[in-house]
C-alpha cells in the first residue's frame, strides 16, 4: 500500500469515526438510541385470546401455528428478540423490547387477515342488489339486516345488538346467547352478572326500543369504508362514509378464493404507476398455480356475465362486472373484469393488486400480515401492558464491569507480546469496537445481555486477524528481511488465510440469519457484521497505519516491533501426527462421556425450553424488582423471570408483578405465594401455565440452517482446498459441540437461550481455527515437496500453534473476565464458551491436523516420501528453514521424527548438506 492510498483510507476511518461520535452524541442531529432487549429494558407485552368459529373447538395445533406466525409478522416488523408464548389453553402472551408504536405493532401482530375473494355481483344477496344485478350499499347495519330478520335462524353466526337510536351497541357475536349476556345489555338493563340471570334473560327483556339482529345462514355483513376509496354502487368520487353488503358464505364454494390461494412470497407493498395513477400505495398480490386457475375461471366466468347483461339490457351501455377483495370482512378492492378487453377473462399468472387510500406504512403492513399467512383462528386483545426488563440493573453493571476488565486485559497482552505491533492491534480493535457501535446503531440491533457479553467476546475474536498477519511479519523478519517487506509481505501473504477463514465464519451466519429466527437470527447478525468490521480493520486500517509509519528509521528496530525469536522452539517439535492414535482415543474417549452424560442426565432445560408456571400477583404498596427477586431465590427460585407491570414507581419499583418460573406442584406455588405474602403483602394471585419461548420451531430452523451451512462450508472448503480438508472440519465441529453439550450434561447446568447463542458462537470460532492451520498446510505443500505427509502436518503445526495458543488466551481473556466478574446469566454464557472454545482449540490441533494427514498420506504421491528427518535438510516451509545438518539438531526434533539413517551417504551428498548448513534456511546469505 501507497503512502497516498494509507493516507486516503486514514482519513476515511477518522471520518468514519466522526460520523460515529454525531450517532452517540444526544445533541446530534444524527443521533440514534441503542435498542435494548427485554431482559435490559423491559418493552410491551400483549396478551391475546384465540377465538374460535362457533361449533368448533380450539385445537393446539392453531394455537402452535398462530405462534409461528405472530413471530414471523414479529421478524418482519423489525422487532428483533422477542418473548412469546402460550399461556393456558388458548392465550398467547407477546413481549416486545423498544417498541416505537405499540399500538400499530399489537394491531398488526393481531390481526386475524382472513383473505377472500368474491365474485361480486353473482355473490351480493338482497338487500345488497337489484334485479339488474347493481350493487346496493346500505349506510348502516341496522338498514342492511332490519328487513332480513324473518330469514334468521337460531343457527345464524352473527348476531348484533341495537339501541333505540338504532347505534351498535354488541356485536357480531357468535350466539345469541352471548350477545344477550353482553356487558352492554346488562347496563342498559342494570341486571346482575349472576348464572341465574343470565340464563332467564331472553330477548323479550331488551329495553324499549332495543333490537336484537342477526344475519340469514350462509350469509356475511362486509364494510366498505372511507378508508378503501370507492365503494361498490357510491357514486360520489369520494367516500364520506361507511357502507354494508350481505354476501353469500358458503365454503368451500362461496368465497370463490382464499388467502390459501396466495403464493406468500409474491405478496408486496408496491407503487401504481399505471397510466391515470399518481403512484399511490399498492399491494401486489401473486396467486399458487391452483389459485392462477381458479382466478382465470371466476373472471371468464364474469366476461361472459357482462357480455350478457349489456347485450340483453345495457342499451348501449357496457356493464362490466367485479372481482372484490374482502381483508377481515371489509372490501379492500373490487377491480371490474373487463369483458370488451378480457373476453375470455384474466390469466392468474399476473396476479392482482390491492388499491386504496393506503400510506405507504399501511400498505406494507397490510403486505407484511398477507406474507405471513392468516391466522387460523381469530384474537381479541385482553391485555395491553408496559413490563420491566427481566434482570436487574446490577446485572448491567456486572457485564460493564466484566467488558471493561477483559478489554484491558487483551490490550495489555497484545501490547506485551507484540510491542509496537501490538498498540497498532490495539487501535485496529479500538476501531473495531467504534465501528461495531454503528452498525449496532444503524440496524437497529436489539442488544441483550448475552449479546452484550458476545459484543466483548467478538473483540477478542477480531484480534485473532491482528495477530494472524503479525505471526506472518514476524515469520518474514526471522528470514532476513527488512521490516518494512516483512510487514508487507506478512500482509499480503496473511490476506488469503484471513479471507478463507472469514469467509467460512460468515457462511455460518449468513445461513443462519436467512433461516432462523428469534434469538438465533439476531446472534448471526451480530456475527455477519462483526466478521465483516473485522476485515476491515485488520487488513486495510492497521496495514495503512503501518505503511504510513514505512518512512520512519526507528520502524526497522526488530526489538521494538516485537518481531524477535529464532523461529520454532524446541519445545514446540512434538511428532502431533505419529502420535494420533493417542490424540484419537483421548477425543473418542470425551466424546463418548459426552454422550452417555447426555443420554443418562439429559440436559437441565430452562423455562426457555421446557415451559413452566406464570404467577402474577399484585402490592399495596410499591415494591422493588431486588426484594422480590431475592424472596423467590431465598425459597430455591433464583432461575425464576421477575418483571414488574404497569407503571413504574421510583427506580426500580412496581405494584403488580408477573413471576415465570419452572412448572411448580400446587403446594409449591401456594409456599410461593405465602412467602410473597408475608415480605411484600402480595395479593391478587393468577396462576397459569406457560409455553416455551424457544419453541420446537426455532430449534428445528436453527438445526436445519447449521445443517445448511455445513453443506456450504463443505462445498467451500472443498473448493479452496481438497475433500479431504472438508471432513476434518465437520468432524472437529461435532467433536466441539458434542464436548460442549456433554459438559452442560455433567454439570447440571441449566440451558437457555444464552447458551444456544454460546454454541453457536463455538461453532464459528472452531471453524474459524481449523482453517487457519490448514491454510498453512495447502501453503506448505509445494514448498515442501519431499516431506512425507506426517512431517509437513507436523511443521505446519509447529508454525501455527504460537499463533493458536495466543489467540485462544485472547479470547479465552475477555471469557475468565465474564466468568469472574458477571452475573448469573453472564456466568452461564461464559462457562459454555470456555469450555466450547479450549474444545475448539484442541480439535483444531489434535483431531482435524491429524486426520487430514491420515487421508492425505494414502495418496501415492506421498506414499513413497521418506518419512524422516532427512526430508526436511535445506527444505524452506513458509516459516522458514526447520532442521539443520543431523549432527547439529536439537534432541526434541529428533525425537519428534524418528531418524532413519541412510544406508550408504555418498561425499558429494555429505558437501551439499553441509553447504546447505552453513546457511539460515536453505536461503542464500
Amino acid at each position: 500500500m501507497t503512502r497516498r492510498n494509507a493516507t486516503v483510507v486514514l482519513a476515511a476511518v477518522v471520518a468514519a469515526l466522526v460520523g460515529v461520535a454525531l450517532l452517540g452524541f444526544k445533541s446530534s442531529p444524527i443521533h440514534r438510541k441503542t435498542t435494548l432487549g427485554l431482559d435490559l429494558q423491559g418493552g410491551l407485552e400483549v396478551t391475546l385470546k384465540a377465538v374460535p368459529p362457533k361449533g368448533q373447538t380450539l385445537q393446539k395445533s392453531d394455537l402452535d401455528r398462530s405462534v409461528s406466525i405472530m413471530r414471523s409478522r414479529v421478524d418482519k416488523l423489525g422487532v428483533a428478540e422477542p418473548v412469546i408464548t402460550k399461556q393456558g389453553s388458548d392465550q398467547i402472551a407477546i413481549q416486545l423490547p423498544g417498541v416505537r408504536d405499540p399500538e400499530a405493532a399489537a394491531k398488526v401482530i393481531g390481526k386475524t387477515a382472513q383473505l377472500e375473494f368474491y365474485d361480486l355481483e353473482a355473490d351480493l344477496v338482497a338487500p345488497s342488489i337489484d334485479i339488474n344485478k347493481n350493487p346496493i350499499p346500505k349506510p348502516s347495519i341496522y338498514a342492511l339486516l332490519s328487513g332480513q330478520q324473518a330469514l334468521v335462524k337460531p343457527t345464524s353466526d352473527a348476531w348484533y345488538v341495537f339501541d333505540a337510536k338504532h347505534r351498535l351497541r354488541v356485536g357480531p357475536v357468535p350466539t345469541k346467547q352471548q350477545a344477550l349476556n353482553s356487558k352492554a345489555l346488562r347496563a342498559a338493563l342494570r341486571q346482575p352478572s349472576s348464572s341465574s340471570s343470565r340464563a332467564t334473560q331472553s330477548a323479550n327483556t331488551l329495553p324499549k326500543g332495543w333490537k336484537l339482529f342477526a344475519t340469514p345462514p350462509k350469509t356475511v355483513l362486509v364494510e366498505c369504508g372511507v378508508a378503501d376509496g370507492v365503494c361498490p354502487g357510491v357514486n360520489s368520487p369520494a367516500v364520506t362514509q361507511s357502507y354494508y353488503y350481505l354476501l353469500k358464505h358458503d365454503p368451500p364454494n362461496v368465497p370463490e378464493m382464499t388467502g390459501t390461494d396466495l403464493k406468500l412470497s409474491g405478496t408486496k407493498q408496491d407503487f401504481d404507476t399505471t397510466p391515470g395513477h399518481t403512484g399511490e400505495p399498492i399491494v401486489l398480490l401473486s396467486f399458487t398455480g391452483h389459485g392462477r386457475k381458479k382466478f382465470e375461471e371466476i373472471t371468464r366466468a364474469e366476461a361472459q356475465r357482462g357480455k350478457l347483461l349489456t347485450n340483453t339490457i345495457g342499451n348501449g351501455t357496457t356493464i362490466t362486472q367485479h372481482f372484490a377483495i374482502v381483508l377481515d370482512r371489509e372490501i379492500k378492492s373490487w377491480p371490474q373484469i373487463d369483458w370488451t378487453q378480457y373476453p375470455n377473462g384474466i390469466s392468474g399468472s399476473n396476479g392482482a393488486q390491492i388499491s386504496g387510500n393506503f400510506s405507504v406504512r399501511e400498505a406494507k403492513d397490510l403486505a407484511l400480515v398477507l406474507q405471513t399467512g392468516a391466522l387460523p383462528v381469530k384474537f381479541v386483545t385482553l391485555d395491553q401492558t408496559a413490563i420491566s426488563a427481566t434482570l436487574g440493573k446490577d446485572s448491567l453493571k456486572e457485564a460493564k464491569r466484566a467488558a471493561l476488565v477483559g478489554l484491558l486485559i487483551v490490550a495489555l497482552f497484545l501490547v506485551i507480546f507484540y510491542r509496537f505491533l501490538g498498540v497498532v492491534a490495539v487501535l485496529g480493535l479500538g476501531v473495531y469496537a467504534a465501528f461495531l457501535y454503528a452498525a449496532i446503531l444503524l440496524f437497529n440491533v436489539t442488544l441483550t445481555l448475552p449479546g452484550f457479553a458476545g459484543l466483548v467476546l467478538t473483540l477478542g475474536v477480531a484480534a485473532d486477524a491482528n495477530v494472524v498477519i503479525f505471526e506472518r511479519v514476524k515469520e518474514e523478519s526471522r528470514a532476513g528481511h527488512s521490516m518494512r517487506r516483512a510487514i508487507a509481505q506478512g500482509y499480503a501473504r496473511g490476506f488469503h488465510t484471513i479471507i478463507d477463514a472469514n469467509v467460512v465464519t460468515a457462511i455460518t451466519a449468513f445461513v443462519l440469519f436467512a433461516v432462523a429466527t428469534a434469538t438465533v437470527k439476531g446472534f448471526a447478525l451480530m456475527l455477519l457484521i462483526g466478521t465483516a468490521i473485522s476485515m476491515l480493520t485488520a487488513v486495510v486500517f492497521t496495514r495503512a497505519l503501518l505503511s504510513l509509519l514505512a518512512g520512519f528509521s526507528w520502524i526497522e528496530n526488530v526489538a521494538l516491533m516485537g518481531a524477535t525469536g529464532r523461529g520454532i522452539r524446541d519445545w514446540l517439535k512434538v511428532d502431533f501426527i505419529g502420535k494420533r492414535r493417542l490424540w484419537f482415543v483421548i477425543s473418542g474417549a470425551v466424546v463418548a462421556i459426552s454422550i452417555t452424560a447426555l443420554g443418562i442426565r439429559g440436559l437441565n432445560l430452562g423455562i426457555d425450553f421446557k415451559g413452566g408456571t406464570q404467577i402474577t400477583f399484585k402490592t399495596p404498596a410499591p415494591a422493588s424488582l431486588e426484594r422480590v427477586r431475592a424472596e423467590a431465590a431465598r425459597i430455591g427460585r433464583a432461575d425464576a423471570v421477575i418483571q414488574g407491570r404497569g407503571a413504574t414507581t421510583g427506580a426500580d419499583s412496581y405494584r403488580s408483578f408477573q413471576v415465570r418460573t419452572r412448572t411448580l406442584t400446587n403446594v409449591q406455588s401456594q409456599a410461593f405465594a405465602s412467602a410473597l405474602q408475608k415480605t411484600v403483602a402480595a395479593r391478587a394471585f393468577g396462576t397459569k401455565s406457560v409455553s416455551a419461548s424457544f419453541g420446537r420451531q426455532i430449534a428445528r430452523q436453527a438445526i436445519f440452517a447449521i445443517l445448511v451451512s455445513l453443506l456450504l462450508i463443505t462445498i467451500y472448503v472443498s473448493f479452496r482446498f481438497q475433500w479431504k480438508f472438508a471432513l476434518p472440519v465437520l468432524v472437529a465441529l461435532a467433536h466441539d459441540i458434542a464436548i460442549a453439550v456433554g459438559v452442560y450434561a455433567l454439570a447440571g447446568r441449566e440451558v437457555t437461550t444464552a447458551t444456544v447463542a454460546a454454541i453457536l458462537t463455538v461453532l464459528g470460532y472452531s471453524i474459524y481455527d481449523t482453517i487457519i492451520i490448514f491454510d498453512r498446510i495447502r501453503e506448505n505443500i509445494p514448498l515442501m515437496r519431499r516431506a512425507s505427509m506426517r512431517v509437513l502436518t507436523n511443521v505446519s503445526l509447529w508454525e501455527t500453534i504460537p499463533r493458536s495458543l495466543a489467540t485462544t488466551f485472547i479470547t479465552l481473556l475477555p471469557i475468565v473476565s465474564l466468568l469472574t466478574f458477571g452475573g448469573a446469566t453472564l456466568k452461564d454464557f461464559a462457562f459454555a464458551l470456555l469450555v466450547g472454545i479450549t474444545s475448539g482449540a484442541y480439535s483444531s490441533i489434535f483431531v482435524a491436523a491429524p486426520l487430514v494427514a491420515l487421508l492425505k498420506e494414502r495418496e501415492p504421491e506421498y506414499k513413497r516420501r521418506l518419512d524422516d528427518e532427512t526430508a526436511l535438510i535445506g527444505v524452506e516451509s513458509v516459516g522458514g528453514g526447520l532442521v539443520q545438518a543431523p549432527e547439529a539438531q536439537p534432541a526434541a526434533a529428533v525425537a519428534a521424527t524418528p531418524a532413519v539413517a541412510p544406508a550408504a551417504a555418498s561425499s558429494k551428498r555429505d558437501r551439499r548438506r553441509q553447504r546447505r548448513s552453513s546457511r539460515p534456511h536453505g536461503r542464500a546469505r
